[in-house]
């Protein structure tokens, strides 16, 4: 299969990488708004350092919506203590597990990151609802991006049917009510990265310039409506074999 890219930085081949983290024993982590919106703040920051101590949840709250809408959030926020560790590709939340598609931005960002974000929304998540322990399996899974029929495919898998779970549970199954409305449903779902891909959101959490365009420009690739026609395709298809990890 062919490889992307090689970064200059290190030795190591860069690729995209699908990275999946569930919470133990189907514990509903994204429930509500706040936890959410949270977990979105915290995707931000712990990309580039830590919290400000003593932030109010309701001011955190707001700064992920602006995050969301593509504005910047004020430095008094975070601590800023190294550079990026990861690029974002694609990102979802759904109900009791989240799903990432990114990319390096050092030799093993991609563990560092996870290791930080995780322990910090399980610190939150704890404190919040009053329990103690384990907030994610001991262990994400992650599967590496080679090829560009890949990449398609867990463009489409992250944004577009893992969303669908959160409008429709058991949609893969029962098939969905309404095809038109589930389509527009992908547009207003603010906790994933179809808007940004596929919308005119722009928000800051999505990488930009060179690595956007050679991995999420795929209508210029392809053609719009090719490419529109393959991403509504998911609503029938399933995620190829060496992808699926769930």
């Amino acid at each position: 299969m062919k490889h992307f890219r090689k970064n200059s930085n290190y030795h190591n081949e860069v690729i995209p990488y699908h990275v999946l983290s569930r919470a133990t024993e189907g514990l509903p982590i994204f429930q509500t708004d706040d936890d959410c919106y949270r977990f979105i703040f915290q995707m931000y920051i712990t990309n580039y350092g830590s919290p400000a101590p003593n932030l109010h949840r309701r001011d955190i709250g707001k700064a992920a919506q602006a995050l969301l809408r593509g504005e910047d959030v004020p430095r008094t926020f975070f601590t800023k203590e190294h550079s990026p560790l990861v690029q974002f590709l694609s990102f979802t939340e759904v109900a009791n597990h989240y799903h990432f598609l990114l990319l390096p931005a050092e030799e093993n960002g991609i563990p560092r990151y996870m290791q930080k974000l995780n322990t910090a929304f399980a610190r939150y998540f704890n404190i919040k609802h009053t329990r103690k322990g384990r907030l994610f399996e001991s262990k994400y899974k992650m599967i590496p991006i080679e090829s560009e029929a890949q990449l398609d495919a867990i463009i489409r898998y992250i944004n577009v049917k893992n969303p669908l779970d959160v409008y429709q549970p058991g949609w893969r199954e029962n098939g969905l009510r309404d095809e038109k409305e589930a389509w527009g449903f992908l547009f207003r779902y603010p906790f994933s990265s179809f808007p940004d891909i596929f919308g005119n959101r722009n928000s800051k959490l999505l990488t930009q310039g060179p690595m956007r365009n050679q991995y999420l420009d795929r209508a210029s690739l392809y053609g719009k409506e090719s490419y529109l026609k393959f991403l509504q395709s998911a609503l029938h298809q399933s995620l190829p074999p060496e992808l699926t990890m769930e």
